[in-house]
């Protein structure tokens, strides 16, 4: 994770007392170096929303002390629109050092949950780092054109991070002396990926924290998963056979701007049907994957046609160009697991791909990395 913290947005999913569900007295002392801000400001990261808490004018010397009563819970130390830090709160006497030229910008010591989130916030920010780093070889060698073995073997690597990284998150949900540090954990996956660890760290919420407001929310977010699980798993009575070598069934959806798209338009080029969506975490892990095979043998009449179970435009667009997915064949009705081209496919469960030759048919479906790399060039040929 960088200075400036973004993996902070995996927390503002979440939104006072303290751990036995009361309220007590934070006191924070600190100084800052190397910026040119004169207040700091203390935020609370809520499910819906980042709420200012107070706030303390910077002295000359960089010095500054917040205290007060407030819930335990996620907050950030902020001094700019992009420059903030964050912490667990608790009631604690906290002292603090920030300078942002510095390798470590933020320093922090006080309250035994913060130790242990501060712990947890850096183990989490070397393997995503990790992650990212294979990623981007990924995409960068594939575009390249090395040797399928070069390939093959970032493919092996990617896949060993991410499995750590999996393994991190399990254990690390369940050995966590702090339930606000095991809902950390997490929520750094998704939901689908991990639904009995949520599971466990809810009903732990429940037991020990059980008037947070973190408990609360942290069980509607459960909730809600479970309702999309159970939607998810219904019989579709649309769904037609989309084996292996059988015709494809047509799908017309909206682009972005409002335009149908079918897919028999794309009828002569390989095409590989991409079911995804934004919330999806093993599709944007992926992602990279798809854009390399992409980039790779666009100029060899190949694309891709990607249907979008997003609910939302905005989540939709946004993450199109977050992913830095270039083609312009993007469908969605925005219906999210109502998606009729998903019931159409049989489509369970996301991400799910369905290969098709020159004239339409599906040769292979749910290829990933370099199965879909090997695949893709051996129709090209």
């Amino acid at each position: 994770m960088r200075k400036l913290l973004s993996v902070v947005l995996l927390l503002t999913f979440f939104s006072s007392c303290n751990l036995a569900g009361g309220s007590d007295k934070y006191s924070i002392q600190g100084t800052v170096k190397n910026h040119v801000a004169k207040t700091i400001v203390l935020e609370k990261l809520g499910l819906q929303a980042i709420t200012s808490v107070d706030s303390s004018a910077i002295d000359d010397k960089g010095g500054f002390k917040l205290q007060g009563v407030s819930e335990a819970g996620f907050y950030r130390l902020r001094l700019d629109a992009k420059t903030f830090f964050l912490f667990l709160l608790e009631p604690a006497q906290f002292k603090v050092e920030i300078d942002p030229t510095a390798q470590e910008a933020f320093k922090i010591t006080g309250g035994n949950q913060n130790d242990e989130f501060q712990t947890a916030f850096k183990s989490l920010g070397a393997a995503q780092r990790d992650m990212q780093g294979w990623n981007q070889a990924y995409q960068m060698y594939g575009q390249m054109g090395v040797s399928q073995d070069t390939m093959m073997y970032i493919q092996q690597q990617l896949q060993a991070v991410a499995m750590k990284f999996e393994s991190m998150i399990r254990d690390s949900s369940k050995a966590a002396k702090s339930p606000l540090v095991a809902m950390f954990y997490v929520t750094n996956g998704p939901v689908d990926k991990f639904p009995k660890e949520n599971l466990a760290v809810v009903q732990r919420l429940e037991k020990e924290i059980p008037t947070s407001s973190y408990t609360k929310e942290f069980r509607e977010v459960y909730k809600k998963y479970e309702e999309q699980a159970k939607q998810q798993n219904q019989p579709r009575a649309q769904a037609q056979d989309v084996s292996v070598g059988k015709q494809a069934p047509e799908i017309d959806l909206p682009d972005p701007n409002g335009k149908n798209i079918k897919l028999s338009s794309l009828k002569g080029q390989i095409v590989l049907i991409d079911f995804w969506a934004s919330w999806c975490g093993p599709c944007r892990m992926e992602m990279p994957n798809v854009v390399a095979a992409y980039e790779k043998y666009k100029s060899k009449g190949f694309t891709v046609y990607s249907v979008s179970l997003d609910k939302t435009k905005d989540a939709w667009v946004n993450s199109i160009k977050a992913l830095g997915m270039p083609w312009e064949t993007q469908v969605s009705d925005l219906k999210f697991w109502n998606c009729e081209a998903a019931a159409v496919y049989g489509v369970q469960g996301i991400p799910a791909a369905f290969l098709l030759d020159r004239d339409g048919k599906i040769v292979a479906t749910n290829l990933r990395g370099a199965a879909l790399d090997a695949k893709i060039g051996e129709l090209i040929k």
